[in-house]
């Protein structure tokens, strides 16, 4: 089967003035945030896509845990017909680890006139993290703060037609912008792309702000999702088939292609059905005080090793030493440690167990 990068070679050559966006489009522009645009933009200014295309080799092209297939997304897109006419511009990035946020998004004015703003989605570091989980307590975190003050401001220099996507955390931050801009801007959104985000929290009145998107926005999850699962979403989302298993689903190069448009899965699986349940459980069980607390301790114990990245090497590392995880496991009182070490049990079991194959019977029509 084929991918996104398939659908650049095979789709590749014609504008986007030939043959208008469509879903997959959406899902390469989304994923365009995750690169290291500092490299080629300065604050400030705007380049063509198709300006980069010679200059990608010697630097670390991508922000997120999909470095390399987003290194070759980029060396398709800039040599395209389709892409390479985009002009990027509005390139920012914010780290703070005192607020909790990491925050990054890039304009992108495409050949059809219109102006596509791409969230960047969670990073590699422990901040990113935490501030994906700070979602389920806090209204807003300062990313969605960053991501709604974001769309206001261009909205004011862009006149036109407005889309706006990402994926992950990414995802949430366009839902959660488009969702919360006044009505002037919102009847110029014809399109938010959310690929595999998280939902928006009950704390904010999820339901109220989905409802004022309409059919304007198009959420995608894999059959083995899990980060598309947490918290509120909408009841109209789409399940796409994936060639990876479990929560590698969540990568979106794992996500089937056939034309402009994805694979079709007839619903979610077991696994993902199962996770959804038991978050949705959990939270309507722990009032916003203790979800707090439950996630500060989480974090204290992935922090313990002072690490300041959560990838690959960190998790080697620990599984190779766990005493740093077991003496800070020891600091924390009775009660919130017996909390967090069964969280942490659950959402090992449900990443790791089985059943990829089993299908709900609940969702989405194959067709």
């Amino acid at each position: 089967m084929s991918n996104m990068l398939d659908y650049i070679r095979w789709r590749g050559d014609l504008s986007l003035r030939a043959v208008p966006l469509c879903e997959v489009d959406g899902l390469i522009l989304s994923q365009l945030s995750m690169i290291h645009w500092e490299h080629w933009l300065n604050p400030g200014e705007s380049a063509a896509l198709a300006s980069v295309a010679d200059r990608l080799e010697g630097v670390q092209v991508s922000a997120g845990f999909t470095g390399a297939d987003d290194a070759r997304l980029m060396a398709l897109a800039t040599r395209s017909e389709r892409f390479g006419g985009i002009r990027v511009c509005g390139y920012t990035q914010a780290f703070d680890p005192g607020d909790e946020m990491q925050f990054s998004a890039i304009s992108m004015l495409l050949p059809d006139d219109t102006l596509f703003l791409s969230f960047r989605g969670t990073d590699s570091t422990l901040v990113g993290w935490k501030e994906d989980f700070n979602m389920a307590y806090s209204k807003p975190v300062p990313a969605q703060e960053a991501a709604a003050d974001y769309l206001r401001r261009a909205a004011r220099w862009f006149p036109g037609i407005i889309r706006m996507g990402g994926h992950s955390k990414g995802g949430n931050l366009a839902v959660y912008a488009a969702a919360t801009a006044d009505e002037a801007v919102l009847t110029r959104l014809t399109d938010v792309y959310n690929n595999d985000g998280p939902g928006l929290s009950d704390q904010i009145d999820a339901r109220a702000l989905y409802a004022r998107l309409g059919g304007r926005l198009h959420s995608f999850v894999p059959q083995s999702s899990m980060v598309g699962m947490l918290l509120s979403h909408p009841d109209t989302f789409e399940v796409v088939r994936s060639d990876s298993v479990s929560i590698l689903q969540h990568n979106p190069y794992s996500w089937q292609v056939e034309g402009g448009r994805f694979v079709r899965a007839a619903g979610l699986n077991r696994d993902s059905v199962h996770f959804e349940s038991v978050f949705r459980k959990w939270l309507s069980g722990v009032d916003e005080t203790h979800r707090e607390a439950l996630v500060e301790t989480l974090f204290g114990i992935l922090g313990a090793s002072d690490a300041e990245r959560f990838d690959g090497r960190y998790l080697a590392g620990l599984l190779r030493s766990p005493r740093v995880l077991i003496n800070a496991v020891q600091r924390i009182p009775p009660e919130a440690r017996k909390d967090a070490l069964q969280a942490l049990s659950n959402l090992a079991e449900i990443a790791l167990r089985p059943g990829a194959g089993e299908r709900d019977p609940r969702k989405n029509d194959p067709s």
